[in-house]
């Protein structure tokens, strides 16, 4: 909390200091170049005492993204696969269930497809043609 107090009092002081001056320019032809100094310095004198306040706050700032099971992944991509299929057909469903096993190359293998919907089995079939072309459909009615 320290750390926040003594960038706010130093960005005030910097703000203060740096009118103080920007009231003092002259006018005439010299007046932008100073002025826009007068800006750089302020500028330089914020970032500065931020990177100082942040490095003393010594933050453990931790970026690194949870590791997932790429299984999930997949199975999550087929979903989409099926489920995109099954809307461009216009056939209504509730839910997709997908059964894999896991490959030897790391990959999985899609065994069984279980679609909820009011729809006839041979409707879906057809929607997911090539998609379910080895697998196991099995449509539950709602």
């Amino acid at each position: 909390m320290s750390y926040i107090n003594t960038f706010l009092i130093s960005f005030c002081a910097a703000a203060v200091f740096i009118g103080a001056l920007y009231m003092l320019c002259p006018d005439g032809a010299m007046q932008k170049p100073i002025k826009y100094l007068l800006s750089l310095l302020f500028l330089l004198s914020v970032i500065s005492v931020a990177g100082i306040t942040v490095k003393n706050a010594e933050l453990n700032l931790d970026f690194t993204l949870p590791q997932t099971d790429s299984t999930d992944l997949e199975i999550k991509n087929a979903e989409y696969v099926y489920a995109f299929a099954l809307r461009n057909a216009d056939i209504g469903f509730r839910e997709i269930e997908i059964f894999t096993t896991k490959a030897d190359d790391g990959g999985i293998i899609i065994n069984k497809v279980i679609v909820h919907s009011d729809c006839e089995r041979q409707k879906i079939v057809d929607a997911l043609s090539e998609a379910t072309k080895n697998i196991e459909v099995e449509v539950v009615n709602d």
